[in-house]
Formats: C-alpha cells, structure tokens, sequence
C-alpha cells in the first residue's frame, strides 16, 4: 500500500490531541486552558476519517484479499484491545473489586464482544472503560469495508454513499434510537475519509478540496432548511477532510539533518499512536487513584503519565503487539483461498 505522509503527520497529532483531551483535567486545567485541550477531542473524528481513506487504499478484492484484510485488522487491533480490557478485569474486578452492577448483565462480556457498538451501556464503566469505547466502531467499520468498498468505487458513488450516511446518522436519531447501533451515528465519518480518497486520486489537492466544500456546503444548507443542527464533530471532520487534500501532495525530505529527524521523531510517534491511544487512558486511571491518596502537582501528574505510558508502549509493542503481528503475518501467508 501506497505510503501516505500527510497521514502519518495527522494521525500523530490525532492521537496526542486525545492524550492531552485526556490529560488536561488531571492537571487541573480550567478556563481557556481547558477548552483549548478540549479541541483534543476532535482527533477521535480524524482517526474514524483516516480509517476511511486507508481502507479504501488497501486491496480487498477477491476471496483472499478480504480474508488478508480482516486478519491485518484483527491482530493489529484486538491483541493490545484486549491486553488492556484484561489489566482492567484484574485491577478493578480483582484487586480493588469496585465493578459496579450491570442491570443487563453483560459485564465483561461487554467488552470482548465490542458490544458498545451497538448496544448501550447504563454507566461510563460499562461503555468507555480506558477510553476504548472506539474500538468497536472501529471493528464494525473494517466489517463492513470491503462491501462499502464496492458500493464506493468512484466521487459520485463516494458522495451518494457519504449523503447516505449523513442521512441515516439523523434518521437513526429522530427514531430516538441513537443509543442502540452507535456505529449508525458515527458511519458518516469514515464515509467520508473513502470519499476523500477518490477525491485525491481523480482530482487531485486544489480541485478535490473545491468539490468538498461545495458538498460540505450543500449538506449545511440541507439540513438548515429541514431544521436540523449539524453534528457539532461534522463541520470539523470538514476541515480535517480539506486538510487531508490539501497536504496530499507532502512527502518527507530526504537530505538535511534537521528534517530527518523530524521524520524519525513522527514515524516513533506514528509506530506508537495505537498503543498510545490505548494506554494513556489506563495510565491516567492509574495516576488519577494515586492522586487520590498522595499529592500530585500538574507538572508530577504530566512527568509521571508520559513516563508510565511510554513505559506502557514499550511494554506492548515488545509482549503484544510484535508477536502478535508476527502471528498475524504467518496466517496472511497460509491464506490459500
């Protein structure tokens, strides 16, 4: 698969923008402080936009395409998905036995089915534990990819497909049914990263960003005449769509020092940027219970997150996630379909 810079870039800063959403609280930050963090949040919305775009770059034709598709996205997403949901059973089901009820009973079988995906949860714990409550739409999304794929083969395929999604996101909520089938709610975001793609491929940077602001215009006024408030993520996930465009065209420098380490610092980042995005969250539950009982400045609560969380990453990529790639590599090339 073709290698994307821009990407690269913007999937670093999406997840160090969910880290500082994240960490800013834990700091005590308030006023502007704590709405300029805020705007973290929004880099959920890119990494759903990304997904979009890299799967529509990623071959999945035939029997054996799709089996090798699935089986990248299964041991790149669930081995660290699920080293995480197990360190969480041990601390809070084991150690410190402060699980609350589930009035459906489900409880951790919430987490290893991803049911948050399409089955609400009655509290945060049983919804969100360590912020994972993404990866089910995540699994859902690469489910449905290859067929969407298909249904997306060009702009005007991409954009009906795009209105198509916006239409059932608000559809789905005037049904008041939004709570049930969330990855209805949040399909239009990586709908939109596909159709970005086509837009980069067929028309390039300039006339690409052009049809999408007229898209994006368009559905503005769509749903103002219908008397409906966009989406408050929707207009951004605009944005980050023209920024994917417009930066399309950005490759790394290959001479000079100072570029090159640049590029190393962001490809780290970018190695890291699942495993950051799903330890941190750990890690800040961690540090929030030691505050708790000691004392902790907003300079010691930074220190001792990023140390304990790239502690964390280190740990993953070398007892989780390598071997499990590895695994994962060995099962792509038995594939004989």
């Amino acid at each position: 698969m073709r290698r994307y810079d821009n990407i690269q870039i913007l999937r670093v800063l999406a997840c160090l923008g969910v880290f500082v959403t994240h960490l800013a609280p834990k700091m005590g930050a308030e006023g502007w402080a704590a709405s300029l963090a805020n705007l973290g949040a929004s880099g959920v919305y890119l990494f759903f936009l990304i997904s979009g775009f890299l799967a529509c770059a990623e071959r999945t034709e035939g029997k054996r395409g799709i089996a090798v598709y699935y089986l990248r996205r299964i041991f790149r997403i669930l081995p660290l998905y699920y080293a995480v949901i197990l360190y969480n059973m041990a601390l809070h089901g084991l150690i410190l036995r402060d699980v609350p009820p589930d009035p459906e009973g489900l409880y951790w079988l919430r987490y290893f089915f991803c049911t948050s995906a399409f089955w609400p949860a009655p509290d945060n714990f049983w919804g969100n534990l360590s912020a994972t409550w993404t990866i089910g739409l995540f699994l859902a999304f690469y489910l449905c990819a290859p067929l969407l794929k298909k249904a997306a083969r060009g702009i005007k395929s991409a954009a009906a497909l795009y209105l198509a999604a916006v239409a059932l996101r608000y559809l789905w909520a005037g049904l008041g049914l939004s709570a049930y089938m969330m990855f209805f709610h949040y399909l239009h975001f990586f709908v939109l990263g596909m159709l970005v793609w086509h837009l980069h491929r067929q028309l390039g940077a300039i006339r690409g960003a052009a049809v999408l602001a007229g898209l994006a215009a368009a559905i503005g006024l769509i749903l103002t005449a219908a008397g409906q408030r966009p989406d408050p993520f929707m207009p951004v996930s605009w944005l980050f769509a023209g920024v994917v465009l417009l930066t399309g065209n950005f490759s790394w420098k290959k001479e000079g020092k100072g570029a090159s380490l640049l590029q190393r610092g962001f490809s780290l980042l970018d190695s890291c940027s699942y495993s950051i995005y799903l330890v941190h969250a750990a890690v800040l539950d961690a540090v929030a219970m030691l505050a708790a009982h000691v004392p902790l400045s907003g300079p010691a609560v930074l220190g001792l997150t990023v140390f304990l969380t790239a502690a964390g990453c280190l740990g993953a990529r070398y007892l989780v996630e390598r071997p499990a790639q590895k695994l994962g590599r060995r099962l792509v090339d038995a594939v004989r379909i």
